[in-house]
């Protein structure tokens, strides 16, 4: 007892225990927020329940992916905890606390300390959080390219760290396509053209147990594919499945709030790590700034913003590298800057432009009761960094500002509870769940939920609804006389529609209303 005691008063055991109950409290209290979760929830539920590991489907439909690694594990997680919301987002909330790990290893130097403030910098971070709590890849192709990279930065001291860093890239790939190994690859290279360190690019390449665990891993997992479902390749080559939030000002918006609250400490930890010359200066910052670079364009460009999340680790590496080279050398000025920017940047989006996003985005308007206290828990992380900088205590702001940070954490999950409410047929597919039996058929009208799948493993029909991208539907249908049709037939239908839908063509017959969640009614014709 007194051992445990003394293990339990630990900070690392105390720091991870709060992580732990930050990024997975609440994850299964709400419904899937549909598409990207109905897509990958309903994948992985149909693998768990005996279906082919290497074709993703969604009942009878066929689903164009390339993350098969995180289906397996959500299948894996579905028979292990049940079937429910918390075992689909169990690791991506793991991935989560890994990448704040993959920042430690990263950022590993002499001083302890800037481990410490990587790790605080990494988990604190809204946009590590946000993927952290969906049921999507992104999250792990963060922790694994993290780990990959990290690797890759311990190998100066150590070439068996390579090893480590490509097998982390192959799980990448597998977890969510080709980018997973060749943007490492291309980080690495990046970085050698620009430092001219032609032996770190040497060994990551030509180094026998890297490239050939590389081999092993990426070439087996391609040859299993393709033996045991050739069409997977080509759905390789195809777009991973993409919904981004408000098309490009959803895009901004999401970006935006990747950083908070450390928009000023990274702007000027960059500028200070930037390159001056060329060649530059060989450093391992330089190259965790070439590789979050490099994560974040490639995020960019392809319209999978929730991928950008992938730099967090190296940006989280490198500012808590230079706070606390800033703090041994006592270089207020850095931290004053940086305070600046931050204050300058985050008052005026934040609480200024924050109602005209409202406006735009009703997701964010459902949300309000959450946002409040989140935008209070950001001021509060502002106000502290001010008030320590102002008043020269940098004990204080190692210790406090990283947990304001992390407290800003705590009202987010109500987000996720509050848009899951506006946006789930959690409900409805639960009650449909309880009631549906053999030859009885489902319609989903005006609206196309994957997730339907997911809580009731039947198909549904769909009619007058756009479909998914990436979904080959089976059983889509554009006209609503067969629901006529179907409606007076001797078999039992369940009709899944919005409540606000006015059809010209009334439902004939006799209409049972079995349940009204949040705006979508489930009716039946028996």
């Amino acid at each position: 007892m007194l051992k445990l005691g003394k293990l339990l008063r630990k900070p690392a055991v105390l720091f991870g225990a709060l992580l732990i109950y930050l990024y997975f409290r609440g994850i299964g209290d709400h419904g899937l927020i549909d598409p990207v979760e109905g897509i990958n929830a309903s994948i992985g539920i149909h693998m768990s329940a005996g279906g082919n590991l290497f074709v993703p489907r969604i009942g009878d439909s066929l689903a164009a992916g390339k993350n098969l690694l995180t289906w397996w594990l959500s299948a894996l997680a579905l028979r292990v905890f049940g079937w429910g919301e918390f075992a689909v987002r169990f690791w991506s909330a793991l991935a989560g606390l890994g990448m704040a790990a993959a920042s430690v290893l990263a950022a590993k130097t002499d001083s302890p300390r800037s481990s410490w403030l990587a790790a605080g910098i990494c988990a604190g971070m809204t946009g590590s959080f946000m993927v952290s709590q969906v049921a999507s890849s992104h999250a792990l192709y963060s922790c694994l390219t993290g780990f990959a990279m990290a690797g890759a930065v311990r190998s100066r001291e150590n070439k068996y760290w390579l090893i480590f860093s490509h097998f982390c890239s192959s799980l990448a790939f597998m977890a969510h396509g080709s980018s997973g190994l060749f943007l490492v690859w291309l980080s690495v290279i990046a970085y050698c053209v620009i430092s001219e360190d032609w032996e770190m690019l040497t060994d990551f390449f030509t180094w026998p147990p890297g490239m050939i665990l590389t081999v092993i891993v990426s070439g087996f997992y391609l040859v299993i594919v393709i033996i045991a479902n050739p069409e997977i390749v080509h759905f390789m080559r195809c777009q991973n499945h993409i919904y981004t939030f408000g098309g490009l000002s959803g895009a901004v918006i999401f970006l935006f709030l990747c950083f908070v609250p450390w928009h000023g400490f990274i702007a000027r930890a960059v500028f200070e790590v930037l390159p001056k010359k060329y060649p530059a200066e060989k450093g391992s910052e330089l190259f965790m700034l070439v590789w979050a670079a490099m994560f974040a364009f490639s995020g960019a460009v392809s319209g999978d913003v929730m991928s950008v999340a992938a730099c967090i680790p190296a940006l989280s590496a490198i500012l808590g590298r230079k706070l606390d080279a800033w703090l041994l050398r006592k270089n207020l000025y850095s931290v004053r800057m940086s305070v600046m920017i931050n204050v300058l940047v985050l008052v005026p989006v934040l609480y200024m432009f924050l109602p005209f996003t409202m406006r735009a985005f009703p997701a964010v308007r459902v949300s309000l009761m959450s946002l409040i206290p989140w935008g209070g828990a950001v001021a509060l992380c502002l106000f502290a960094g001010w008030y320590y900088t102002k008043t020269k205590q940098i004990v204080k702001w190692v210790r406090n500002v990283p947990a304001a940070a992390l407290l800003c954490l705590m009202p987010l999950a109500g987000v996720f509870n509050l848009t899951a409410e506006e946006y789930s047929v959690r409900e409805v597919g639960q009650g449909l769940r309880s009631i549906i039996q053999g030859n009885d058929t489902v319609i989903q009208y005006g609206v196309n939920f994957p997730s339907v799948y997911f809580y009731t493993l039947r198909n549904s029909r769909i009619i007058d609804a756009e479909l998914m991208r990436g979904v080959q539907e089976r059983k889509f249908l554009a006209d609503f006389s067969l629901i006529g049709r179907l409606w007076d037939g001797q078999g039992r239908v369940f009709l899944i529609m919005p409540s606000e839908i006015h059809t010209d063509n009334p439902l004939p017959g006799r209409i049972t209303h079995i349940l009204e969640s949040y705006g979508i009614l489930l009716l039946s014709n028996k």
